[in-house]
């Protein structure tokens, strides 16, 4: 896709990254070899890693003075709100593409993101395309059925279950309702009025959805996607907890932007209360295909987390999840 560029434009790369060198070394190389380079690429450890700052210390030392290098601990506060936050204060680019630690990059990604603010100057945020994500049709229909996440083509929405239809396949640039936190290049000049949530701790399911669906509301027409900035993303397991309190994060934090996102009419409430049947139905299905411990746990500790919510409902609907996230860091 060729369109000519703005010069101006220049890219801070924002990655936060907990416990994984490889994936991230293989990150850095995708970044280092695109046909746009980016002015920056801020590193935040949230592990206070001595191998994560090798990582990047080796990277710069091989890139010399075409990319400037930064590096910032955030063990103390291990949080990728956080973490993106930090990232925002201390870049110094006009736009900013916020990565995860495991995606990789087609050597034009920078470059068809750019060229997306350049043909639609009214954009404040461009997300690329995931080329390894599917949805089997069966299993995608089930999903849908429940307003769990799914895929539709061409299709961008938020739903009031605070799940996301991702498009699908994608065909054409289009317009959106959110955007992914790991593969999405932000003006820099709206976090200004926006930031991600900090209240999100650990494991912050949503912040994207969150931070995007803000702006989309304020800004409608304003959040692009294209299918030219293709990227892989790994889901790497290095660092990824299998802990079981997940589950309760998963549904507190749910519930907690539901109310900050929808929960204004009985409808969307109807659809909140579907999804979480429908997150229970599946999981038993789950169960009943592949039968294990950790499925049977999961389940158990899935009813705990409606029950718990439950308990907590007033402080989660006002907003007042501190509670539940002190403990967290």
């Amino acid at each position: 896709m060729s369109v000519k560029m703005v010069d101006e434009i220049v890219t801070s790369v924002i990655i936060p990254t907990y416990k994984r060198d490889t994936d991230l070394s293989e990150c850095i190389d995708s970044l280092v070899a695109q046909t746009q380079l980016p002015l920056e690429i801020i590193v935040i450890d949230n592990a206070n890693s001595a191998g994560t700052r090798e990582v990047v210390s080796s990277k710069q030392r091989l890139c010399g003075e075409k990319i400037l290098f930064k590096y910032i601990q955030n063990g103390e506060r291990n949080s990728p709100t956080i973490a993106r936050n930090i990232g925002i204060q201390e870049s110094s680019g006009t736009n900013l593409l916020f990565l995860d630690d495991d995606v990789i990059l087609e050597q034009e990604f920078i470059e068809n993101i750019l060229n997306v603010f350049s043909m639609y100057p009214v954009a404040i945020g461009v997300q690329g395309t995931i080329t390894n994500k599917r949805y089997p049709p069966v299993i995608n229909s089930i999903l849908r059925l429940f307003c769990l996440t799914h895929s539709e083509k061409d299709k961008n929405r938020f739903l009031p279950s605070i799940q996301n239809v991702y498009a699908i396949p994608l065909t054409k640039i289009i317009q959106c309702c959110w955007l992914m936190s790991g593969c999405t290049c932000y003006k820099k000049k709206i976090f200004t009025e926006f930031l991600f949530d900090e209240n999100l701790l650990r494991y912050s399911s949503g912040d994207d959805s969150d931070l995007s669906y803000r702006i989309y509301k304020k800004y409608p027409g304003t959040l692009f996607q294209t299918p030219y900035a293709r990227l892989i993303h790994k889901v790497s397991t290095a660092g990824r907890s299998r802990d079981i309190q997940i589950v309760r994060l998963g549904q507190v934090y749910a519930l907690y932007l539901f109310y900050k996102n929808f929960g204004t009419c009985p409808r969307e409430k109807i659809v909140y209360i579907w999804s979480r049947i429908g997150l229970l139905l599946t999981q038993i299905g789950l169960l009943i295909a592949k039968p294990s411990k950790y499925g049977i746990r999961r389940i158990i500790s899935l009813v705990q987390a409606y029950w718990y919510c439950l308990k907590h409902f007033n402080l989660i609907k006002q907003g007042n999840i501190e509670f539940f996230t002190r403990d967290l860091l």
